[in-house]
């Protein structure tokens, strides 16, 4: 359907009509007709969607043993994979076991990708903070790129230099930056070099802005709250009785 849906935009778009016009005419939403009219090859659109994550995708290696097993009977494999914490529908398990039946499933399905966030927020976490699964799921994808396992374990350094307040070592991390193929961290390391003492100091000093900052996000709450009509005496007393 989504090669169909794919071709026929395409052709459309060929003749001239406008995205308007040919969500108009094959009866779709108008972000999928321009989606698929941006899309030139239409396997970069089966790929999102067959690595669509879903409710079953941790089960179906479970799902898949069990038929191999002669377990042919969807309700009881619903039931099981229920006991073990599957949340989804009687009917997902169902369209899973029909595809089996029909072979369009002839291997256990390989874990769906994560989404960007959610592996964003796996790198992002301390590594003693994560959950099991998440600790699972990190190694998994550190396993399957050699450039994300190279970048994982510079943001845990860099990290580590802001925890431990190892602002002399910075030096030493932008080089070890410099000698790997990552270009949006070597865009950051750069840009570190342009004010290097501040940042240095900043990594090492138990002292920061925070302060200051809240001080000023005050004074213009003050200011805000007199709807531009305050003069400075006013705000001025303002300030000093909220002190």
């Amino acid at each position: 359907m989504i090669r169909d849906r794919h071709q026929a935009v395409r052709e459309l778009r060929a003749q001239g009509r406008s995205l308007r016009g040919i969500s108009g005419d094959l009866d779709l939403d108008y972000y999928a007709v321009r989606r698929y009219a941006r899309t030139e090859d239409v396997e970069e659109l089966l790929v999102k969607v067959t690595q669509r994550r879903t409710l079953l995708d941790d089960f179906k290696p479970y799902l898949y043993e069990r038929f191999t097993q002669g377990c042919r009977h969807a309700s009881l494999l619903f039931r099981e994979v229920q006991s073990q914490g599957f949340r989804g529908s009687r009917t997902t398990v169902n369209y899973y076991v029909r595809q089996l039946k029909q072979g369009m499933v002839t291997s256990p399905s390989p874990p769906a990708l994560p989404k960007p966030r959610r592996a964003l927020r796996w790198i992002m976490t301390h590594p003693q903070s994560l959950r099991p699964e998440a600790t699972v799921g990190l190694k998994e994808l550190r396993a399957a790129c050699h450039e994300l396992d190279t970048t994982v374990g510079l943001v845990r350094d860099f990290a580590a230099l802001m925890h431990d307040h190892r602002g002399e070592d910075l030096g030493i991390w932008i080089d070890e930056v410099g000698q790997h193929d990552l270009p949006h961290l070597k865009q950051f390391a750069d840009g570190l070099l342009h004010d290097r003492d501040a940042v240095v100091a900043g990594l090492t000093s138990h002292w920061s802005s925070g302060q200051v900052e809240g001080q000023v996000t005050r004074v213009k709450l003050l200011k805000r709250a007199g709807y531009g009509r305050a003069n400075l005496d006013l705000l001025r007393t303002r300030i000093l009785l909220r002190s």
